[in-house]
Protein backbone atom coordinates (compact mmCIF):
# COMPACT_ATOMS: atom_id res chain seq x y z
CA UNK A 1 0.00 0.00 0.00
CA UNK A 2 0.69 3.65 -0.84
CA UNK A 3 1.96 5.51 2.63
CA UNK A 4 -0.50 8.09 3.96
CA UNK A 5 1.63 11.21 3.66
CA UNK A 6 2.21 10.22 -0.20
CA UNK A 7 0.89 12.68 -3.19
CA UNK A 8 -2.27 11.10 -4.85
CA UNK A 9 -1.28 14.08 -7.00
CA UNK A 10 -1.24 12.29 -10.96
CA UNK A 11 2.31 11.95 -12.00
CA UNK A 12 1.77 14.22 -14.84
CA UNK A 13 0.32 16.96 -12.99
CA UNK A 14 2.84 19.21 -10.97
CA UNK A 15 3.17 19.85 -7.03
CA UNK A 16 0.81 23.11 -6.01
CA UNK A 17 2.54 26.04 -4.37
CA UNK A 18 1.29 28.75 -2.82
CA UNK A 19 1.89 32.26 -4.30
CA UNK A 20 3.29 34.37 -1.31
CA UNK A 21 4.75 37.75 -3.12
CA UNK A 22 2.24 40.85 -3.76
CA UNK A 23 3.83 43.66 -5.86
CA UNK A 24 2.33 47.44 -4.26
CA UNK A 25 -0.45 48.97 -6.11
CA UNK A 26 0.98 52.57 -6.95
CA UNK A 27 -1.37 55.22 -7.88
CA UNK A 28 -0.49 57.40 -10.86
CA UNK A 29 -2.39 60.54 -9.21
CA UNK A 30 -1.63 61.81 -5.60
CA UNK A 31 -4.50 61.16 -3.00
CA UNK A 32 -6.59 64.48 -3.38
CA UNK A 33 -6.55 67.29 -0.64
CA UNK A 34 -9.47 67.27 1.96
CA UNK A 35 -11.73 70.18 0.59
CA UNK A 36 -11.14 73.76 2.61
CA UNK A 37 -13.56 76.35 3.12
CA UNK A 38 -13.74 80.29 1.42
CA UNK A 39 -15.00 82.66 2.17
CA UNK A 40 -15.52 86.74 1.73
CA UNK A 41 -17.87 89.42 2.52
CA UNK A 42 -17.59 92.91 1.36
CA UNK A 43 -20.03 95.51 2.49
CA UNK A 44 -20.35 99.31 2.91
CA UNK A 45 -22.91 102.07 4.48
CA UNK A 46 -24.20 105.10 3.19
CA UNK A 47 -26.24 107.85 4.84
CA UNK A 48 -29.88 106.99 3.73
CA UNK A 49 -33.44 108.81 4.60
CA UNK A 50 -33.58 107.43 7.78
CA UNK A 51 -30.19 107.38 9.33
CA UNK A 52 -26.92 104.09 8.08
CA UNK A 53 -28.03 102.30 4.78
CA UNK A 54 -26.92 99.33 3.25
CA UNK A 55 -24.49 101.07 0.06
CA UNK A 56 -22.80 97.82 -1.55
CA UNK A 57 -23.17 94.25 -0.48
CA UNK A 58 -21.29 91.02 -1.88
CA UNK A 59 -20.77 87.69 0.20
CA UNK A 60 -19.14 84.20 -1.45
CA UNK A 61 -18.40 81.07 -0.30
CA UNK A 62 -18.77 79.88 3.59
CA UNK A 63 -18.68 82.95 4.78
CA UNK A 64 -22.42 84.93 5.12
CA UNK A 65 -24.00 87.91 6.48
CA UNK A 66 -27.01 89.08 8.17
CA UNK A 67 -28.61 92.49 8.86
CA UNK A 68 -31.29 91.95 11.85
CA UNK A 69 -33.36 94.79 12.52
CA UNK A 70 -32.38 96.06 16.04
CA UNK A 71 -33.93 99.11 17.40
CA UNK A 72 -30.08 100.32 17.75
CA UNK A 73 -28.66 103.41 16.40
CA UNK A 74 -27.06 102.41 12.46
CA UNK A 75 -26.88 99.66 10.81
CA UNK A 76 -26.17 95.89 12.14
CA UNK A 77 -24.68 93.62 10.14
CA UNK A 78 -24.40 90.06 11.96
CA UNK A 79 -21.45 87.46 10.10
CA UNK A 80 -22.21 83.82 9.89
CA UNK A 81 -19.39 81.27 8.87
CA UNK A 82 -21.58 78.20 7.62
CA UNK A 83 -18.00 75.97 7.84
CA UNK A 84 -18.83 76.04 11.44
CA UNK A 85 -15.16 76.97 12.46
CA UNK A 86 -11.27 77.45 11.07
CA UNK A 87 -8.64 74.51 10.34
CA UNK A 88 -5.91 74.05 8.11
CA UNK A 89 -6.09 75.40 4.65
CA UNK A 90 -9.10 77.59 5.39
CA UNK A 91 -9.21 81.25 4.58
CA UNK A 92 -12.06 83.79 5.52
CA UNK A 93 -12.02 87.75 4.56
CA UNK A 94 -13.97 90.22 5.54
CA UNK A 95 -14.28 94.03 3.98
CA UNK A 96 -16.18 96.60 5.66
CA UNK A 97 -16.65 100.55 5.31
CA UNK A 98 -18.56 103.12 7.17
CA UNK A 99 -19.45 105.44 5.07
CA UNK A 100 -19.63 109.32 5.51
CA UNK A 101 -21.80 110.14 8.73
CA UNK A 102 -22.92 106.81 9.44
CA UNK A 103 -22.70 104.13 11.72
CA UNK A 104 -22.00 99.97 11.70
CA UNK A 105 -22.02 97.76 14.03
CA UNK A 106 -20.18 94.13 13.35
CA UNK A 107 -21.05 91.37 15.16
CA UNK A 108 -20.69 87.27 14.88
CA UNK A 109 -23.69 84.67 15.09
CA UNK A 110 -21.21 82.44 17.07
CA UNK A 111 -18.20 82.04 18.69
CA UNK A 112 -15.97 81.37 16.27
CA UNK A 113 -13.45 78.58 16.52
CA UNK A 114 -9.69 77.31 15.46
CA UNK A 115 -9.81 73.76 15.11
CA UNK A 116 -6.89 71.24 15.30
CA UNK A 117 -4.67 71.03 11.45
CA UNK A 118 -2.74 68.52 9.94
CA UNK A 119 0.41 69.21 9.10
CA UNK A 120 1.92 72.94 8.12
CA UNK A 121 -1.45 74.47 7.28
CA UNK A 122 -2.94 77.07 8.90
CA UNK A 123 -6.14 78.80 8.68
CA UNK A 124 -6.14 82.13 8.15
CA UNK A 125 -8.78 84.94 8.96
CA UNK A 126 -8.04 88.66 8.06
CA UNK A 127 -10.39 91.88 8.35
CA UNK A 128 -10.22 95.30 7.26
CA UNK A 129 -12.49 98.15 8.18
CA UNK A 130 -12.51 101.49 6.94
CA UNK A 131 -14.18 104.17 8.86
CA UNK A 132 -15.36 107.20 6.81
CA UNK A 133 -15.43 110.88 8.58
CA UNK A 134 -17.98 111.76 11.27
CA UNK A 135 -19.14 107.58 11.04
CA UNK A 136 -18.73 104.89 13.86
CA UNK A 137 -17.89 101.06 13.56
CA UNK A 138 -18.15 98.79 16.78
CA UNK A 139 -16.67 95.58 16.20
CA UNK A 140 -17.90 93.09 18.54
CA UNK A 141 -17.50 90.01 17.61
CA UNK A 142 -18.17 87.42 19.63
CA UNK A 143 -15.09 85.15 21.59
CA UNK A 144 -12.76 82.98 19.21
CA UNK A 145 -11.94 79.52 21.00
CA UNK A 146 -8.53 78.19 20.50
CA UNK A 147 -8.66 74.12 20.27
CA UNK A 148 -5.64 71.67 21.04
CA UNK A 149 -3.27 71.49 18.17
CA UNK A 150 -4.77 74.25 16.02
CA UNK A 151 -2.78 76.99 14.21
CA UNK A 152 -4.96 80.51 13.04
CA UNK A 153 -3.80 83.35 11.83
CA UNK A 154 -5.33 86.35 12.46
CA UNK A 155 -5.49 90.24 11.03
CA UNK A 156 -7.43 93.20 12.14
CA UNK A 157 -6.46 96.67 9.60
CA UNK A 158 -8.41 99.66 10.67
CA UNK A 159 -8.48 102.56 8.35
CA UNK A 160 -10.25 105.95 10.56
CA UNK A 161 -10.45 109.31 9.10
CA UNK A 162 -9.64 112.11 11.39
CA UNK A 163 -12.83 112.71 12.95
CA UNK A 164 -13.99 109.15 12.95
CA UNK A 165 -15.21 106.40 15.72
CA UNK A 166 -14.01 103.02 16.68
CA UNK A 167 -15.01 100.40 19.17
CA UNK A 168 -13.33 97.22 19.57
CA UNK A 169 -13.85 94.06 21.85
CA UNK A 170 -12.65 90.57 20.35
CA UNK A 171 -12.34 88.11 23.43
CA UNK A 172 -9.54 84.64 22.81
CA UNK A 173 -10.34 82.04 24.56
CA UNK A 174 -7.47 79.32 25.57
CA UNK A 175 -9.85 76.01 25.57
CA UNK A 176 -12.88 75.51 26.55
CA UNK A 177 -11.56 75.16 30.94
CA UNK A 178 -15.74 73.82 32.11
CA UNK A 179 -14.31 71.01 29.24
CA UNK A 180 -11.29 70.29 31.10
CA UNK A 181 -9.23 71.46 27.84
CA UNK A 182 -5.41 72.70 28.17
CA UNK A 183 -3.91 73.94 24.69
CA UNK A 184 -0.23 72.14 25.57
CA UNK A 185 0.22 72.48 21.70
CA UNK A 186 -1.27 75.17 19.47
CA UNK A 187 0.05 77.36 17.17
CA UNK A 188 -1.94 81.57 17.22
CA UNK A 189 -1.14 84.75 15.58
CA UNK A 190 -2.90 87.81 15.54
CA UNK A 191 -1.89 91.10 14.48
CA UNK A 192 -3.72 94.23 14.89
CA UNK A 193 -2.81 98.08 13.05
CA UNK A 194 -5.31 100.92 13.75
CA UNK A 195 -4.55 103.90 11.90
CA UNK A 196 -5.97 107.46 11.81
CA UNK A 197 -5.55 109.48 8.33
CA UNK A 198 -2.45 106.94 6.93
CA UNK A 199 -0.71 107.52 10.69
CA UNK A 200 -0.47 104.28 13.02
CA UNK A 201 -2.11 104.82 16.34
CA UNK A 202 -2.03 101.14 17.63
CA UNK A 203 -0.14 98.12 16.58
CA UNK A 204 0.28 95.19 18.10
CA UNK A 205 1.47 91.42 17.05
CA UNK A 206 1.00 88.35 19.06
CA UNK A 207 2.95 84.76 18.01
CA UNK A 208 1.68 82.17 21.12
CA UNK A 209 3.45 78.62 19.99
CA UNK A 210 3.46 75.58 21.82
CA UNK A 211 1.91 75.47 25.67
CA UNK A 212 -0.57 78.17 25.60
CA UNK A 213 -2.22 77.86 28.47
CA UNK A 214 1.07 77.78 30.50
Amino acid sequence: MRPASASILPKHQPDLQTITLAAPIVSATPAPLPPRARGAVRLSTKRGQRGSALDEFRQSGSLKCLYPRGNGPGLEAMLINTAGGITGGDAFALHAAAGADTRLTLTTQAAERAYAVAGENWGHLKTHLTVGPQARVDWLPQETILFEHCALRRSLTVDLAENSTFLMVEPLIFGRIAMGEVLSEARFRDRTMIRRGGVPLFADQTDLRGDITG
